[in-house]
């Protein structure tokens, strides 16, 4: 650290992990994405996450419920390799997650593997065990070890060149991610965009609001939600349509009533077996 004490301001060099953060944002700044606000009534999800055994957090909870609708519209599910369209099988997630570790705390993501097929208190425990257990590895090998190396704008470049083979663009991780804001304020959030994420759901804080229900103006727990679409990948429409699905699914609480695997629909099927990303292809450097 370099302080002038004569100026009154202190220098401190860029942490090396923060890095990674700046390419994705770096890489998503010609991007051009699809926003959808909504806000969701959650009052039924809120008496049962209240009284569930075992306890799920709603982040958990949001995370299933998005995760079982990417697995009944398969085409958010994707991420643009070049000139092509590459679908994944399994329906990844990826969850921000601050780690309380000195201070400041550390940002860090945990990857939620087949998050449709996950249990909202399975995943709620993995998302525990990644902001308090030992930190992940994040091993680096091959051609990431290669590309973390090189100087910035050198790095940043070559991200997007190797990011056009679809081999490659298979590795960078889930095409769908969750943050939430919501523990931190009262009001929404709006997530800026951060490639390689086709969909990012930012979950901001419930709270009782005047809302209309059977036809009475009544105080009901309301979950704001922000999404943002990639829309080189997903246009408006299907968009729409996969939101119609999240607000059922948040609305009607479903993901506590099954453990994943029970809700994809034959169109979702269809186009995992259409498209398949395989587990080779995903760890090919």
């Amino acid at each position: 650290m370099a302080r002038h004490p004569l100026t009154g301001y202190a220098l401190h060099p860029i942490p090396k992990e923060r890095q990674p953060v700046l390419d994705r944002l770096t890489s998503a700044s010609r991007r051009f994405q699809v926003h959808a606000l909504v806000e969701l009534d959650v009052t039924t999800a809120a008496e049962r996450i209240r009284h569930v055994q075992p306890t799920v957090s709603w982040t958990g909870f949001v995370i299933a419920t998005v995760a079982r609708a990417v697995a009944e519209h398969p085409e958010v599910n994707a991420r643009k390799a070049g000139n092509q369209l590459l679908f994944f099988d399994r329906v990844d997630v990826g969850a921000t997650v601050e780690r309380p570790v000195g201070a400041p705390v550390v940002l860090d993501i945990a990857e939620i593997e087949a998050a449709d097929e996950r249990s909202c208190a399975e995943i709620t425990a993995e998302l525990h065990q990644a902001k308090f257990g030992p930190a992940p590895a994040h091993r680096q090998d091959g051609m990431t070890a290669a590309l973390v190396r090189l100087p910035g704008p050198l790095r940043r470049t070559a991200i997007r060149l190797v990011a056009t083979r679809p081999s490659i663009a298979a590795t960078f991780g889930p095409a769908v991610g969750v943050t939430s804001v919501g523990m931190f304020t009262h009001g929404w959030g709006w997530a800026i965009p951060v490639a390689p994420l086709t969909l990012i759901v930012t979950v901001g804080h419930v709270a009782e609001r005047p809302a209309v229900h059977h036809g009475q103006i009544v105080a009901r727990a309301m979950l704001p939600l922000t999404l943002s679409f990639d829309h080189a990948v997903i246009d408006g429409a299907p968009a729409a349509r996969f939101t119609d699905t999240l607000r059922t699914l948040i609305e009607t609480a479903a993901a506590l009533d099954d453990a994943g695997g029970q809700h994809a629909t034959d169109h979702g099927r269809w186009a995992a077996h259409e498209h398949p990303v395989t587990e080779a292809q995903r760890h090919e450097q």
